[in-house]
């Protein structure tokens, strides 16, 4: 179906650039909205109505990075779209539905037209926001950096996001100086400074906004990047503003007992800098708080250090040092401690290495229930690791880690019931198994099920549904993917029309020799 883009698709382009394109998975808010903005358009409102209804919009959101990056091609989920609604709406209907979807989310669909401008159209929007803006209206210039912030009726761009909000912030705007100000805490658009963040939580805040006023006071309680903590000048904003220490200032709390001397509270502390919890990511400042609640025999914090040492996160990167301080987590029970070590014995990574050593550390680690150890033991009966090799003792350990979610350990079952190593073989076990791993985003579990529906192994042969596997398998550097989906979009056939241009373009993109295929 050649694509034009229609008052339909137009009108569900207003509807997400007005309300964002997260309303395409609320049913009920999109046709209001749709039916608000295009009322002559009853009987498409219903088809979206019954397309919503099947989870058509989450779909859409889930694949939209994937497309927008390049990393799948809008037809496949385009064609997915359709097949998925079909049984509700004939084949015009579901159409419409998913290019109209797909247009409003701005993929580039081969063979569309744009949209005709007109009074109310997205483009002459954005465009009188500009006008605005660039003559110093401070609401426009906000308004500018919520679109480009979230990708409203532009592509989303968080860099020129942070360049709108700081030309009205400079110009005193409350809405701009606090969002600017979460930016510069976050590190999103810009880089993370927590100087600049309280600067501008302190501009909001003189102009009362709450928030603001607990975010300055928390900026000095906790410091972080380019801001040390001063807890007489948290105090001093606290009590300017009637800030009270809550629930909502845990992290200070935690300092204060962190300070006494609390192992658990310097832990937590630690933690709070390492993911960024009620802060922004400081992984020297956590190594500091973990050396404090090691040097007293905390246990998790000793393998929080280890891990450090050993990935040279806030500190210099010391295999040995890590191995030490794993050997002292893993002697006094901690099975994650047990998993890296045996990992460092494998490798020979800051100690000699010792395969036998290392299998038994994971086999202790696996029986007391680790599932990473369980499919690392594995991996040693399959190939003979430093035990006598034994697949089906391999494939039984498979099947333990797998049953925790382990995505490696999902596939390696897949593998075995589908070649018959270590059990008996089951396509529809290791179907279902390559599902749960390539779920989690396991690019060999992708290739596997392409493969599968390629050769037509536990369904019909279907050449589209194998594309969907072998597109983000290839895109995360799986060579075999990327050939596969050359030949398949080359030759077409099984519910897939061939398309050697953009068969041509996927073999240039992965250093294919087209004609080699």
């Amino acid at each position: 179906m050649q694509f034009k883009a229609s008052e339909t698709a137009i009108a569900v382009k207003k509807v997400t650039d007005m309300f964002g394109i997260e309303i395409i998975a609320d049913q009920k808010r999109f046709c209001a909205a749709f039916s608000d903005l295009a009322p002559k358009l009853s009987k498409e409102n219903k088809a979206f109505y019954v397309a919503l209804s099947e989870n058509l919009g989450k779909l859409y959101l889930r694949e939209n990075e994937n497309v927008l990056s390049g990393d799948k091609l809008p037809e496949t989920v385009i064609r997915l779209a359709v097949s998925s609604i079909g049984e509700y709406l004939n084949e015009e209907k579901a159409e419409m539905v998913a290019y109209s979807i797909a247009y409003a989310l701005g993929w580039d669909i081969e063979n569309s037209a744009p949209a005709q401008p007109s009074e109310t159209s997205t483009g002459t929007v954005i465009e009188e926001l500009f006008r605005k803006a660039d003559n110093g209206d401070n609401d426009a210039c906000y308004n500018l950096g919520e679109c480009f912030y979230y990708g409203r009726g532009v592509r989303q761009d968080r860099k020129k996001a942070v360049e709108w909000y700081t030309k009205a912030a400079s110009r005193g705007d409350c809405s701009s100086q606090k969002k600017l100000a979460a930016c510069w805490h976050n590190g999103t658009g810009t880089e993370c400074d927590l100087s600049k963040a309280a600067y501008w939580y302190k501009e909001a805040a003189e102009q009362g906004d709450y928030d603001s006023q607990k975010a300055l006071v928390m900026c000095f309680r906790v410091g972080g990047a380019n801001l040390a903590p001063d807890e007489e000048r948290a105090e001093k904003y606290a009590a300017r503003y009637g800030i009270e220490e809550t629930a909502d200032s845990n992290i200070g709390i935690l300092m204060k007992e962190a300070a006494r001397g609390d192992p658990d509270a310097q832990f937590s502390l630690g933690n709070c800098y390492f993911i960024g919890i009620e802060t922004s990511i400081d992984y020297e400042r956590a190594v500091m708080w973990y050396k404090k609640a090691a040097e007293q025999n905390y246990i998790p914090a000793v393998f929080n250090l280890a891990f450090c040492l050993a990935s040279g996160k806030g500190v210099q990167q010391n295999s040995k040092e890590a191995v030490m301080l794993y050997k002292k987590a893993a002697s006094a029970g901690d099975e994650d401690a047990m998993n890296n070590l045996a990992g460092h014995y494998f490798r020979g990574d800051g100690v000699d290495e010792d395969l036998k050593t290392a299998a038994k550390l994971w086999l202790k680690a696996a029986i007391a229930g680790h599932a990473r150890a369980q499919y690392n033991y594995g991996e040693c009966k399959f190939n003979g690791w430093g035990v006598q090799k034994n697949r089906t003792e391999a494939a039984s350990w498979y099947k333990k880690a797998a049953s925790q979610s382990d995505p490696d350990a999902q596939y390696s079952l897949g593998w075995c019931s589908e070649h018959g190593e270590g059990l008996s073989k089951d396509y529809t076990l290791a179907k279902r198994m390559y599902e749960y791993s390539a779920q989690q985003g396991n690019h060999h579990a992708m290739k596997a099920l392409g493969y599968l529906y390629a050769n037509g192994i536990c369904s019909d042969r279907d050449y589209a549904k194998a594309v969907e596997y072998f597109e983000p398998a290839a895109a995360r550097g799986d060579k075999d993917s990327a050939k596969m989906l050359v030949y398949c979009l080359k030759y077409g056939g099984y519910n897939l029309m061939g398309d050697i241009d953009q068969a041509r373009k996927i073999a240039d993109r992965y250093d294919i020799n087209f004609n080699e295929i």
